[in-house]
Parts: C-alpha cells; sequence; structure tokens
C-alpha cells in the first residue's frame, strides 16, 4: 500500500503544480487509503460469496420446512375435511331415520284418521237405527194413545148409551 502511495505522490508532482508537499501527501494517502486493494476485494467478495451461498443454504432449509409445514397442514386440512364428510353422513344418516318416522307418523296419522271415519260412520249408522226406532217408538205410542182415547170414548158412549 505505501507503494501505492509513493508512486501516486510521484505521478501527481510531475502532473500539477505542487504547494505544500505535505497536503499532497495527506490527500494521496487518504485516496490509496479510500481505495480497495485488489487482494482486500477478492477476499471480501470471497467472504461475501461464501455468505451470499450459506444464505441461499438456510433459505433453501427454510423453503424445505415451510413445504413440509405446508404438507402437514394439508393432511391436517384432509383430515378434517374427512372428519366433516363422515359427520355430514352421519347427519345424513338422521335426517333419513327422521323422513322415515315421519312416512311413520303420516301413515299412523292417516290409518286412525280412517279408523274414525270408520267409528263414525257406525255411529251414524246407530243414531239412524235409533231415530227409525224412535219414530217407530213415536208412532206406537200415539196408536195406543188413540186405541186407548177411541176404547175409553165407546165405554163411555156403551156405559151411557148402554
Amino acid at each position: 500500500m505505501s507503494d501505492m502511495i509513493e508512486i501516486l505522490e510521484r505521478e501527481l508532482e510531475s502532473a500539477v503544480e505542487v504547494k505544500d508537499r505535505s497536503a499532497l501527501h495527506r490527500c494521496v494517502t487518504m485516496l490509496v487509503e479510500s481505495v480497495v486493494g485488489r487482494k482486500e476485494y477478492e477476499h471480501s467478495e470471497r467472504s461475501v460469496s461464501r455468505e451470499i451461498g450459506e444464505l441461499r443454504g438456510e433459505v433453501r432449509l427454510i423453503a424445505e420446512r415451510m413445504e413440509q409445514g405446508f404438507a402437514r397442514m394439508d393432511e391436517r386440512f384432509a383430515a378434517t375435511d374427512k372428519r366433516f364428510e363422515a359427520m355430514d353422513k352421519r347427519f345424513e344418516a338422521m335426517d333419513k331415520r327422521f323422513e322415515a318416522m315421519d312416512k311413520r307418523f303420516e301413515d299412523l296419522t292417516h290409518h286412525m284418521d280412517k279408523r274414525f271415519e270408520s267409528v263414525d260412520k257406525r255411529f251414524e249408522s246407530v243414531d239412524k237405527r235409533f231415530e227409525d226406532m224412535n219414530k217407530r217408538f213415536s208412532m206406537l205410542v200415539a196408536l195406543n194413545t188413540t186405541f186407548f182415547v177411541v176404547l175409553a170414548t165407546m165405554m163411555t158412549v156403551l156405559r151411557l148409551f148402554g
């Protein structure tokens, strides 16, 4: 590095007029110190490349772990989906049972309605028979009353005239 400082000082002295040699030395020193040498650059480039390679490896590792995590989550979601499908099947089976129970209840209700209708018909026929019997009895009572009135009238007429 000091060789480079000396070469630059000599070149600048010959190229421009120098008023203060120590100022030129400080300027060249600052310039050379701020310039990175090729070896340092190659070393830092290798170091950065190595670090980038390590980072790439770490990123790949993280990506693989993420993919594995996503795969596990997909498996868990699939298992949850299967559980929900099983629950849906159970609910569908329960719905079918309820539908069967509803059908049985409707059939039972229909059967009971038919039985009540037949009982109503029987009661109507019994009511009709009672009405017929009531008419006959009323007619018999009327006939008996008429017969006794006629008989009582005849007996009274016979006693009076007879």
